[in-house]
């Protein structure tokens, strides 16, 4: 199971990059078993359990030491519960820079104001809680290449507004990298990347 990880989805002509499709608990989807596996993972995770989060700390470590090592700063992104203090997203990345594998710039990407995930609110909405993420100030991302992590991504409309906010304060380049990929009955959702 470990080394189907070594096969990364990238998406967009490598815009983004995800380890398996990600299948919402709530959609009777039958999927092969290693998406379903990779799904339940993703939950716990979630839920911020130690060895799901040590499970994928060991994948991106690899994934990053040999495809990302030119990649200065790694960048979590906040839940959309703004209520949780601590994410495993920025635990990651910080375990990440602990192993000196790339840089961690954590609380770098805040949401001010929590908001329903992607795959369950519509994207006309997902666009208008957009008001509430945004990139600090405090550092200089000028000619930087920046990964972006998050859990899942369903439209890219978070990703690429985190994007287009870095590319406008100087940064050379930003991938994503995310665990899962959202499936929906019709495929993946629509993606609205507008660059």
């Amino acid at each position: 199971m470990f080394r189907k990880y070594y096969n990364i989805h990238a998406y967009r002509n490598g815009e983004y990059f995800y380890l398996n499709d990600y299948i919402p608990k709530n959609k009777k989807i039958s999927l092969d078993e290693d998406a379903v596996k990779h799904s339940e993972r993703i939950l716990k995770y979630k839920k911020s359990d130690p060895r799901t989060i040590a499970f994928f700390v060991k994948i991106l470590n690899n994934i990053i030491y040999n495809y990302f090592y030119f990649y200065d700063f790694i960048l979590p992104v906040p839940p959309s519960n703004s209520f949780l203090d601590v994410y495993p997203n920025a635990v990651v990345c910080s375990y990440l820079s602990a192993l000196g594998t790339i840089s961690a710039l954590d609380g770098a990407i805040v949401c001010n104001k929590g908001h329903k995930p992607g795959h369950i609110e519509d994207i006309k909405s997902k666009k208008n809680d957009l008001i509430h993420i945004s990139v600090m100030n405090k550092y200089d991302f000028e000619y930087k290449n920046i990964i972006i992590l998050d859990d899942i991504i369903t439209t890219g409309t978070t990703f690429s507004h985190i994007k287009k906010a870095l590319l406008k304060r100087g940064a050379n380049s930003v991938a994503g990298l995310f665990l899962g990929k959202t499936y929906s009955a019709g495929g993946f959702g629509k993606e609205d990347i507008n660059g």
